[in-house]
């Protein structure tokens, strides 16, 4: 519970438009990469697309399914980062679910990733590493509820700082040693699917899928969200 003597500030919404946008799968009936780079993906394992929350989505069964995304050479360049995307979170029992999972194979290093729970019955959690520094980890205590959510990770080259964001607001941010360009070129750069064999598959659905090579602020994050 907060009190305040005064009502926070709220950023207005902006559309943070196409500058830095360097990937971007809108789901429509294909995982084809719609910001011009053609960094078009794979689908592996049962899908559909049904009704997302702009035009279609991508459907996960939480078994077997999975999006490969040709971005290794991509991630070795990122320094300021956002990945941003609707998420149908389908809840389920399998722990560790991801969003996104962008590395080079179970127990190799480097990866980061995006959990929308921890294990099974946790918040919002991001880890970045490689093979030599430890996880860099962004924890969150806020649970995600069945149903559709906006959900995003910046980090910030000159603050060194990262940040998670649920429906475009702040939910935690923590210091990190680590960018995604040190990671170098990644091999395994999965949505829906962990660099490890024992973590589950997500249950749900992904619809506008993007990576910026800047920071979106808040009140961008916002717009994206949903906020008009």
């Amino acid at each position: 519970i907060r009190l305040y003597a005064a009502a926070p500030s709220i950023a207005t919404p902006a559309d943070p438009g196409v500058t830095g946008l360097v990937a971007s799968y809108t789901m429509d009936g294909d995982v084809k990469d719609s910001s011009g780079k053609n960094y078009n993906g794979t689908i592996n394992g049962t899908t559909s697309f049904d009704a997302g929350m702009v035009g279609q989505a991508l459907v996960f069964n939480g078994s077997n399914a999975y999006v490969d995304l040709p971005i290794g050479s991509l991630v070795s360049t990122l320094t300021d980062t956002t990945i941003s995307s609707f998420v149908y979170f389908g809840g389920g029992s399998g722990s560790w679910q991801r969003i996104f999972d962008f590395g080079s194979g179970s127990g190799a290093m480097p990866y980061m990733f995006l959990c929308p729970r921890e294990n099974t019955a946790g918040g919002v959690r991001f880890a970045i590493r490689t093979a030599t520094v430890t996880e860099q980890v962004v924890r969150s205590d806020k649970t995600v509820s069945v149903g559709w959510h906006h959900m995003a990770v910046t980090i910030d080259s000159k603050t060194m700082t990262a940040a998670v964001y649920l429906d475009g607001e702040r939910l935690a941010s923590a210091a990190t040693t680590v960018l995604p360009k040190d990671l170098g070129t990644t091999t395994q750069n999965w949505l829906g699917r962990s660099q490890y064999a024992f973590d589950a598959y997500l249950l749900g659905s992904l619809d506008e899928f993007r990576i910026y090579n800047r920071v979106l602020s808040e009140a961008e994050l916002r717009y994206l969200a949903g906020d008009r």
